[in-house]
């Protein structure tokens, strides 16, 4: 009984957790090579958090800031434009909520 009720417990802390880092990108589409600036379209986030940019190997390229709720137009300096595709994270409170790959053409 007692390791019922732990499950039960730990499963609910889970799901609460879970459902804390819940957020997605809206349609992104491709970018052009070398442009130096990522725009996404729309970021709807639970709370506050940051898209990041990385290359295919896990290189962070750029990061900007989302607030709670409907983000519209949200910018990323890259600096200098990749070359190849990236992956578009959206990360809350630490954990990645959502995750999409970003074509470059």
């Amino acid at each position: 009984m007692k390791t019922l009720a732990l499950t039960a417990v730990a499963f609910a802390a889970f799901a609460s957790t879970a459902s804390a880092a819940d957020g997605h990108f809206g349609i992104l589409t491709g970018f052009d090579e070398n442009d130096a600036v990522l725009s996404v379209p729309l970021v709807r986030a639970s709370d506050a958090g940051m898209v990041q940019i990385e290359s295919l190997q896990g290189d962070v390229l750029g990061t900007a800031s989302v607030n709670a709720g409907a983000n519209a137009n949200v910018l990323i300096n890259l600096g200098s434009g990749p070359t190849d595709d990236v992956v578009a994270k959206l990360i809350i409170n630490g954990e990645v909520a959502d995750q999409e790959r970003v074509e470059v053409r």
